[in-house]
């Protein structure tokens, strides 16, 4: 047989329901929670950014370092298989060792994919991008990278001195940038290109 609560009795009367207090305090670690949760995630979110500028830029400066060296190291051979070093290197400003802009010249193909007896890869930074360019008239230019701040270059003779007469190996040095906002991320790097052919008619000759 069931019992029926009457309204006033003690078990109705234990029972109630959330004070205001209670309530707010509810909502406010509700609040509190969620606010820890979005938090969290944009902290992820922004490593998540960064880890992808990051790969971004070794990504250009792995092209761009592949890029140069497969192009430059052939600097100087014609398309009889002489070698010529008039012009094979050529830097933009001859009074000084360290180059913002400098020509490669040789037999086959040049940076832009234009192939002759004799083309010229001019490389330079402009608008933040490593430029490729020819010598023609009026001349050619197109973007190899973008984000890069900067670039030099150096000729090097035997004695790892500069030289851009007798060179046997540039020395380039690239800086890229990245910017999120007032956030400026730099990564730089520097490596050596020998003038294959140089290094090989040299060394016949000791």
């Amino acid at each position: 047989m069931k019992r029926i609560v009457e309204p006033g009795s003690s078990r109705c009367r234990g029972q109630r329901a959330f004070s205001l207090v209670e309530l707010m305090v509810a909502l406010t670690l509700g609040l509190l929670l969620t606010a820890a949760a979005a938090s969290l995630f944009l902290s992820v979110r922004q490593i998540q950014i960064e880890q992808e500028r990051v790969a971004t830029m070794k990504e250009n400066l792995r092209f761009a370092t592949d890029f140069m060296a497969r192009d430059i190291r052939g600097a100087g051979m014609r398309e009889d298989g002489e070698l010529d070093l008039s012009g094979a290197l050529e830097p933009a400003d001859p009074a000084s060792s360290e180059q913002q802009q400098f020509t490669v010249r040789k037999a086959g193909m040049n940076c832009l994919g234009e192939v002759g007896p004799w083309v010229a890869s001019m490389y330079s930074v402009h608008d933040n991008q490593l430029r490729c360019g020819n010598d023609a008239s009026p001349p050619q230019n197109q973007p190899l990278v973008g984000g890069v701040r900067s670039m030099t270059a150096v000729a090097l003779d035997a004695w790892g001195q500069p030289d851009w007469e007798r060179p046997v190996a540039v020395r380039i040095e690239l800086e890229l940038e990245s910017r999120a906002g007032s956030q400026v991320l730099t990564h730089a790097v520097q490596f050596v290109v020998s003038l294959r052919n140089v290094v090989l008619d040299r060394y016949q000759s000791l």
